[in-house]
This record gives C-alpha cells, sequence and structure tokens, in this order.
C-alpha cells in the first residue's frame, strides 16, 4: 500500500471515529478504534473487552493467552475520553455487531490532577458501564491504581484515592462490580515505574484480575 493511500486511509478514519474536541486527536487515536473495531470483528462475541488507558493498552500479550481478549486501552485516555471512544459510531457499530460477553473499565488515572472532580470522573464511569449494558456485556470496573507523587509532578495521589471512593460508591448504587486489583501492594514503593504507568510487579497483579474476571 502506497504511503499517499494510507494517508488517505487514516484521513477518512479521522472524520469517522471520534470528534476532535473529545480527545486528544492524533493518528494513534485513529488507529487504535479502528483496531478495535477491527479486533471486535474477529474475536467478537463472549469476549472479554478491556476498556481504558496507557495501563490496559500496555498490557503485553503474553500473559493473556487462552483468553479471548479486546485490548481497548487508550494512551492518555480520560474517563470522558474512554467514553467517546466507545460511543464513538465505528466501535459502537462493531459492538454491536459483535457484543463481548464482559467489559473490564479501568479509567480515572488521567483525571487524578488537582482540581478534577472526582464524582464527574465516578459518572463518567458509570456511563461507560451503561454503553455496555445496552448492548447486552457485563461491565466490571476496576480500581485505578495508587499514584506515587515521588516519581512525578503530573498527578495527585489523593486525587485517585477520592475518585476510587467515588467509583466504588457509584458502582455500589448501580449494581456493578467494583474490584481494586493492586489492593496487596498499595503502599509499597515499587507499584510504578514513573509515578503512574506500572512496574512489573503491578502488571502481574492486574492480568491476576483480569483473568479473575
Amino acid at each position: 500500500m502506497g504511503l499517499i493511500k494510507f494517508r488517505g486511509i487514516l484521513s477518512v478514519w479521522k472524520g469517522r471515529v471520534i470528534p476532535r474536541n473529545a480527545v486528544p486527536w492524533s493518528d494513534h487515536w485513529t488507529v487504535r478504534t479502528a483496531a478495535i473495531a477491527a479486533h471486535l470483528r474477529w474475536i467478537g462475541p463472549d469476549s472479554l473487552m478491556l476498556v481504558g488507558d496507557s495501563l490496559f493498552e500496555l498490557v503485553p500479550p503474553h500473559p493473556l493467552e487462552g483468553l479471548k481478549v479486546v485490548n481497548a486501552g487508550f494512551g492518555g485516555a480520560t474517563a470522558a475520553n474512554v467514553y467517546a471512544s466507545i460511543a464513538s459510531s465505528v466501535v459502537m457499530s462493531a459492538l454491536k455487531a459483535n457484543p463481548p460477553a464482559k467489559a473490564v473499565i479501568q479509567a480515572g488515572t488521567n483525571d487524578s490532577k488537582t482540581g478534577a472532580d472526582p464524582v464527574a470522573v465516578a459518572e463518567k464511569t458509570m456511563a461507560i458501564c451503561s454503553l455496555f449494558r445496552s448492548i447486552g456485556a457485563e461491565p466490571i470496573v476496576f480500581a485505578i491504581p495508587p499514584i506515587e507523587e515521588k516519581k512525578t509532578a503530573f498527578r495527585s495521589a489523593s486525587v485517585a484515592s477520592a475518585i476510587n471512593d467515588a467509583t466504588r460508591q457509584a458502582c455500589v448504587r448501580s449494581g456493578v462490580p467494583f474490584i481494586d486489583p493492586y489492593v496487596a501492594i498499595r503502599g509499597s514503593n515499587d507499584v510504578t515505574e514513573d509515578g503512574i504507568h506500572l512496574a512489573r510487579g503491578a502488571v502481574v497483579a492486574l492480568v491476576d484480575a483480569i483473568r479473575a474476571a
């Protein structure tokens, strides 16, 4: 395929996928959304869909061997961005045609900044759950991991904790399972590589929780 033709295909996808004001726009987002729709067509019904940000996108595929997994993680996504990606016409039409059995949702890490509204983040996560319920898929919400402030100046540990508290309460009200994959390692000093992205031990804990879901 020539470069000009490839760029033309990307341009078409940009017009169809997600409004520019809904996500941090880049070709990465375009290609990820197209890949998610394609994977749903192939893996499709009875699969497990991972819905979130880079913490899911960066999970290597080999620890999940044997599972029918569609990884819909988008690097940099806030809870609102995740909602926009799933609600987009491209992904939603693929979901309706080949709905997964379950959707594991982990959103809010990129919202955990000073001044963020934890309740609003939790409400957006519940809106994502509603999208999956509307197609007959079971939503399961994972807590976001702890933020290690000594390693990053871009996120707040207290806000992340407040987001988890608000999301847990919203899940109870809505009857959605809420699971904390990181409960056994919270308080340790090596949950993340850079304050945000998971170190190997935390990835193992996350994979174990995905398999148990």
